[in-house]
């Protein structure tokens, strides 16, 4: 059964991937709908990095794809920094697709979460939904960022999210 860490967190999921769709769904970038995604994407991965995964270290039970989930958030926090644009979008969903996936079902990181009583998890939860909203800087297309979509694109082809038994568990 599905507790409310996970239920909170894939419904997070679910909004994000509709503000996407709804970024992608004219022939250039939505604009508005592609800075409501990337406020909300980065306060879920603060959410992530800052009480869920801590939640776990404090337990004395580490995630074992903690090590995967922080390289992934780096990665997609790069991608939010050049202007949108279709590619770079098509990139962003292929990565979140395979970044999800482990943090989702039976063995992922909110499953994990669940694992405390029902009175923990719905603190956890109520501490969730406090997450701050996050200030976005303007994006930045310099020469240090042009590559970065091409780099990922390429990383995310000898991706070891496409076999789950390739997650580095350290």
């Amino acid at each position: 059964m599905i507790g409310p860490i996970e239920r909170f967190m894939v419904g997070d999921h679910s909004r994000l991937d509709d503000l996407m769709r709804r970024a992608m769904a004219g022939e250039d970038v939505d604009a508005a709908a592609f800075e409501e995604f990337r406020e909300g994407l980065l306060r879920h991965i603060g959410m992530e990095e800052k009480i869920l995964i801590p939640l776990l270290r404090d337990r004395g039970a580490p995630w074992p794809h903690a090590r995967v989930l922080r390289r992934d958030h780096g990665e997609i926090a790069k991608l939010l920094v050049p202007t949108p644009t279709m590619d770079l979008c098509r990139c962003l969903c292929e990565l979140l697709a395979r970044h999800n996936a482990i943090e989702e079902g039976d063995v992922g990181l909110y499953a994990a979460c669940d694992a405390a009583s029902r009175e923990e998890a719905e603190r956890i939860v109520d501490a969730l939904r406090a997450a701050p909203r996050v200030p976005l800087a303007k994006h930045y297309d310099g020469p240090l960022i042009a590559g970065a979509a091409a780099a990922q694109g390429a990383r995310l082809a000898a991706s070891d999210h496409a076999d789950p038994g390739k997650i580095d568990k350290t």
